[in-house]
């Protein structure tokens, strides 16, 4: 949890594995307005991190300013954020429907075709409808009626020919 206000930055990690929940109540202390914060886990050690600053600091690269350092000092306990892959921040087509080879191949021509900027294509669960049967989904493999291996290959280079990925939507579990 983080705030920030005119004169200072404050974070509150609260680290802990069990079910947690957190409060927030507004509050007077003092006969300053602010808040009460609450945090209750239901097991487990406490450990606690607790960062503030109110001033501008000297670093090999600058200056920080007093959020930019809590979120530094922060980000040396919880671990630096990595950049999330490029094509993942443009465009996607995500559509619930039947879907097939055929379908996903026509859809990547169409795009492309009217120069529609899409990045990524989404394949919703039913890519695991096996043979159209309702409990017939069988994740992490391709429904072999509308997905034959050949269809596949061809679905995969024309994809990736035009510059776009693919991703596929699971529901994954264990089928009894």
């Amino acid at each position: 949890m983080q705030g920030i206000d005119e004169l200072s930055s404050q974070a509150v990690t609260w680290v802990n594995s069990a079910h947690t929940w957190c409060f927030l109540d507004d509050a007077t202390y003092n006969q300053q307005p602010g808040s009460n914060i609450n945090f209750v886990s239901e097991t487990g050690a406490l450990e606690l991190f607790i960062f503030s600053s109110a001033v501008k600091t000297q670093t090999s690269d600058g200056f920080l300013n007093r959020n930019k350092r809590v979120t530094n000092d922060l980000s040396t306990v919880t671990g630096f954020a990595p950049l999330p892959p490029m094509h993942t921040l443009g465009f996607h087509f995500s559509k619930y429907d039947w879907v097939s080879a055929e379908r996903i191949m026509e859809r990547n021509f169409n795009f492309t075709d009217f120069q529609f900027p899409v990045d990524v294509l989404v394949m919703d669960i039913q890519w695991a409808d096996n043979y159209t049967d309702p409990a017939g989904y069988e994740y992490f493999r391709f429904n072999p009626q509308n997905f034959t291996d050949t269809d596949l290959a061809k679905m995969n280079a024309q994809v990736q020919a035009s510059g776009r990925y693919m991703t596929t939507i699971l529901d994954p579990h264990i089928k009894v």
